[in-house]
């Protein structure tokens, strides 16, 4: 006995399997008409070159004979008038590569590189200006490779010519004066009783013109009278050197003649022009002359010694290459400006000459530093 839903699935089943066999004829009829159309193509293209045979469209009044189920398929072949090529429908999926051409893009045009005014690269924070032996000024970058001055400058207090820095009101400086043979004769109990806490001795020279060394007439006498009324003591070289070797000449020649005494403050290398005078170095480049500085200092450290470069803005800044100097090696600015321009770190500043100072008899500058060399 069958249940009723098993009529209801055997029932189903036939429609399916007509519609499958009718699907089918459907498109076996269609291939076949592309079939003939396409070799009715071929055969026409067979003659003489340049003769083309065409074979006649059926007219769409001629009688035909139709196989079941293709009387459709041939009525609407004759009603739109489709050609078997229009049925070639696979050809579209020949190739799925799509090509897609590309369009030129036109990259933006660079705008103009702005050329700073003289009164934005005074403001900028980028720039300082400096002046050539020649007078000729110029502006130039601000480094980002040197470590720039931290010092604030609302810090500073001066009485009586003496500066002094203040952090969290605690006193963080030390004064200084710089002496030497010119400075005639000084009497050092009286200059540190004045609040003097260390003196900057030139040891010596190498003259301008003749290209010799000297010891400073006043060194031997000036350094052993302040080590014995108690002052900190570092020493000066005034250099013309004009080439590496004679640097090194130099620097040895500060170093042996140290060798008696024990200094706690740096040994400084100075480097001018001589004002309205020429001079062996005068011919010097600047790369020849960051050579000098650079055989000068790198002695002096293996002797021993605190190196440090002295120097004014105009000098350090347009006379050597900087990046090297003012990275690795401390900084003695010499700027009489109540603000200093130099933008970078510097540890002793020669802020005031021609002073008058308890203690000594010719006229002296002051130097105050802001590291205690006595501790390094």
């Amino acid at each position: 006995m069958r249940l009723p839903d098993e009529y209801e699935e055997r029932g189903m089943g036939t429609p399916v399997i007509y519609t499958i066999v009718a699907v089918s004829a459907f498109i076996l009829i269609i291939l076949a008409v592309v079939f003939a159309s396409n070799n009715g193509k071929k055969n026409s293209g067979n003659g003489v070159s340049g003769a083309v045979k065409m074979s006649p469209s059926p007219s769409p009044t001629e009688d035909v004979t139709f196989a079941e189920g293709q009387e459709d398929i041939e009525a609407l072949y004759k009603e739109h008038k489709l050609r078997a090529e229009d049925l070639d429908f696979w050809d579209m999926y020949q190739n799925n590569d799509v090509v897609v051409e590309a369009v030129p893009t036109q990259s933006p045009s660079p705008e103009p590189s702005h050329e700073p005014t003289e009164e934005e690269m005074a403001t900028d924070g980028k720039h300082v200006k400096i002046t050539h032996k020649d007078g000729e000024e110029e502006w130039v970058n601000i480094s980002d490779e040197i470590a720039l001055s931290t010092y604030d400058f609302t810090n500073l207090k001066i009485s009586g010519g003496k500066m002094a820095y203040y952090q969290d009101g605690e006193k963080k400086s030390w004064l200084g004066v710089d002496l030497s043979e010119d400075s005639g004769e000084v009497d050092f109990q009286v200059l540190k009783d004045s609040g003097i806490d260390f003196v900057m001795i030139r040891l010596g020279s190498r003259g301008y013109e003749s290209g010799l060394i000297s010891l400073d007439e006043k060194f031997v006498s000036n350094i052993t009278a302040a080590q014995a009324a108690g002052l900190h003591v570092g020493v000066s070289f005034f250099s013309q050197a004009v080439n590496v070797k004679e640097a090194v000449e130099e620097a040895e020649f500060v170093a042996s003649n140290l060798i008696p005494y024990q200094i706690d403050y740096p040994v400084a290398f100075d480097m001018e022009y001589i004002v309205n005078d020429e001079a062996r170095i005068d011919s010097l480049n600047v790369d020849e002359k960051t050579q000098i500085a650079e055989a000068f200092l790198s002695t002096i450290e293996k002797e021993g010694y605190r190196p440090i470069l002295y120097g004014n803005t105009d000098w350090l800044l347009g006379e050597l290459v900087p990046d090297k100097l003012l990275s690795e090696y401390d900084i003695w600015l010499n700027d009489q400006s109540p603000v200093p321009e130099y933008p970078y770190q510097f540890k002793l500043w020669r802020y005031a000459t021609q002073q008058q100072v308890s203690g000594v008899e010719k006229e002296t500058s002051y130097t105050i530093s802001f590291v205690d060399y006595t501790r390094k």
